[in-house]
């Protein structure tokens, strides 16, 4: 039996693999282009097999562009939308890493020209939890462990306005609670995203005001989110990043883009880049959310703003950034500029 959080999820799920796909990702959905030794379509959605069982991946997506050396990547996408107050557990975390290993552990069949078989790895699987309300220590510290990489929203402000509209989905938006009715509503939102309006006759579970949310709200607020990219801080925390606008090409005419870090003790921090002030054709504003580990350090530190400006030197120093930047699949580093850092905590020491 589902409950409205599990519908929820889905629906955020939905949002995520539509920001993958601005990134470069492709969403999987059908299985019967694919081997089917690997994917199949289940009851209630995608299955991929593992070493040991198939298992249903709602979310699942995969990045063309491999790397040397590298089995093409495929993401497993799991996202929550709990209650601001109600961080996800460790037992999620624990569960992506049962079914993240079982299906990496599952080995293909192919024939060989001597005519012998040999069992290889297809695919390299990853997997990401995406919150909008954060995670307790234990499941950071489980996730890290595994790598398992933990995307959260909390102090994001561009999509809030998409977190507001998921939680006003509830149980008067549905007929019936079910397995059913969570692939309807992601199938209806999923549509409505691609503007597949033709293929919007599916009603048996949703009624006239979950309707009109999907087609309307969900889709207006996650269509106003023009950026989205991907990077790690510090070549270590995920992060997911949005903005209202597409990156400029204008500010990434070389691959490394020197930058200020500002932010806020409520956790709200964004990159801006050094040599553009706002309104200039090179300016944008690149959101993220500390990580709970960073975000507690500046949270002890914060009445000491030299202290904190230290806390950017050593954890803030570059974020390297994959994502489509002028139509082009990039990877670039954004650097916190040595001078400028070492400039504003100069200003901070007293006169003497």
């Amino acid at each position: 039996m589902s409950n409205i959080s599990q519908v929820r999820g889905a629906l955020l799920e939905e949002a995520i693999l539509y920001l993958l796909e601005k990134v470069g990702y492709e969403t999987l959905t059908d299985s019967s282009s694919f081997n089917n030794q690997e994917l199949r379509g289940g009851h209630s959605g995608l299955e991929v097999r593992g070493r040991g069982s198939w298992h249903q991946i709602d979310a699942l997506a995969l990045f063309p562009a491999s790397p040397a050396f590298m089995y093409p990547l495929r993401l497993m996408v799991e996202a929550k939308c709990y209650r601001e107050n109600r961080p996800v557990g460790i037992d999620v975390a624990r569960n992506s890493v049962g079914v993240l290993k079982d299906i990496s552990e599952n080995y293909f069949t192919v024939q060989r020209r001597t005519g012998q078989y040999l069992q290889v790895p297809s695919f390299n699987y990853h997997s990401a939890i995406f919150s909008t309300s954060g995670y307790t220590a234990g499941a950071v510290e489980y996730a890290l462990a595994h790598q398992i990489f933990l995307i959260q929203y909390n102090n994001v402000s561009v999509i809030r306005p998409l977190i507001r509209a998921i939680m006003q989905f509830g149980p008067e938006c549905l007929t019936n609670l079910g397995k059913q009715s969570v692939k309807e509503v992601r199938e209806r939102y999923r549509n409505a995203i691609s503007g597949n309006y033709y293929e919007m006759d599916m009603r048996n579970y949703l009624t006239e005001e979950g309707i009109n949310l999907i087609d309307n709200a969900l889709v207006e607020t996650l269509q106003q989110i023009q950026g989205s990219y991907f990077g790690m801080l510090q070549g270590r925390w995920p992060l997911h990043l949005l903005t209202h606008h597409e990156l400029p090409p204008h500010a990434f005419e070389t691959d490394v883009v020197q930058c200020r870090v500002v932010g806020y003790q409520t956790g709200n921090w964004k990159f801006t880049p050094l040599h553009f002030q706002p309104g200039e054709p090179g300016w944008f504003e690149l959101e993220f959310d500390l990580p709970e580990q960073i975000a507690s350090l500046v949270a002890r530190e914060w009445d000491s703003r030299e202290a904190v400006a230290n806390i950017k030197r050593q954890h803030f120093s570059f974020i390297q950034l994959s994502g489509i930047i002028g139509g082009i699949r990039r990877s670039v580093k954004l650097e916190l500029n040595n001078e400028w850092i070492e400039e504003y905590i100069h200003s901070l020491q007293p006169r003497i």
